[in-house]
């Protein structure tokens, strides 16, 4: 009977096999790569600076707030140009009223002229009444249309006032976070200086530098592992990422150095997540394998 329930059992060969065939399913795939890298934004951090000089008369935003697109950051100064604006605005107002009332006569001169062309039909008027009326009736379309050429103009000048005017104020390109303000109410900017500094809400990834002796070895779209460069017990792994862009030219690393050979030489390679990583923050290190 022992006999017979052993030979109803598993087969001693089969075990072996089903046993190798789950070693294999959790074997890891073979590392062929290491380097380190850093955190950083899609299209990296976004440094301001206004378009004219200027003492600083309003700052908008906190450092760590979140700003939309188009929404104030700062603004400067603009005592004259404000006033500038405000004399454009009532130079417009005052040309368009005008070239309102020219136009409101128009009406009666037409009727007018229709008046004196229908006596002169009937003998009641000479051609020297009609002439006149439609002389006058010239007169008036010719003011009307200086008039709305002179608006024109009010217009531009107001719409370039406006323009100047925007040069005095800052705001953000795009959805972001405030990483870092460069300036105070009362400071004096300057363009070329960056008074504030965006964190774009794009995609995190991450650039790394890759030894020359590993540079055959990465492919773009590979996979990658790509852990928190901390103490050992405290590494924290990231979402799994792949490679997005290499570099076709070798650089100096800044990340790594041999302090006896000197300088290192490398390949930087991109790399994006699959999912979005919790918890990180643009410039931290990071170490990443890359798997086959």
């Amino acid at each position: 009977m022992a006999a017979l329930v052993a030979g109803c059992g598993p087969s001693n060969d089969a075990q072996p096999a089903n046993q190798a065939a789950s070693s294999a399913r959790a074997q890891p795939a073979r590392v062929v790569a290491v380097a380190r890298g850093k955190v950083e934004v899609d299209g990296g951090l976004l440094e301001l600076s206004p378009a004219t000089a200027g003492v600083v008369q309003q700052i908008a935003v906190k450092e760590g707030q979140s700003v939309e697109r188009g929404q104030l950051l700062l603004r400067l100064a603009d005592e004259a140009a404000q006033a500038d604006l405000g004399v454009a605005e009532s130079e417009l107002a005052l040309a368009q009223a005008r070239h309102k009332s020219r136009q409101a006569r128009l009406p009666q001169l037409k009727q007018s002229l229709e008046r004196w062309r229908a006596a002169a039909r009937e003998a009641a008027a000479d051609a020297q009444n009609v002439d006149e009326a439609a002389q006058a009736l010239r007169d008036a379309e010719a003011e009307v249309e200086l008039s709305q050429a002179e608006a024109k103009v009010a217009q531009r000048k107001l719409e370039q006032l406006r323009a100047l005017q925007k040069r005095h104020e800052l705001r953000a390109p795009e959805a972001a976070v405030v990483a870092r303000l460069n300036t105070a109410v009362g400071s004096q900017a300057q363009p070329g200086l960056a008074a504030l500094v965006l964190l774009p809400a794009r995609p995190l990834q991450v650039r790394v530098e890759i030894n020359e002796s590993f540079a055959s070895a990465v492919k773009q779209g590979m996979k990658a592992t790509v852990v928190l460069d901390g103490d050992a017990g405290s590494a924290t792994a990231l979402p799994e990422a792949k490679v997005t862009r290499i570099s076709p030219v070798y650089g100096l690393a800044r990340l790594q150095e041999d302090q006896q050979r000197g300088p290192v030489r490398v390949i930087e390679s991109v790399l994006s997540f699959d999912q979005p990583p919790a918890g990180v923050r643009v410039g931290q290190n990071v170490r990443v394998q890359f798997h086959e």
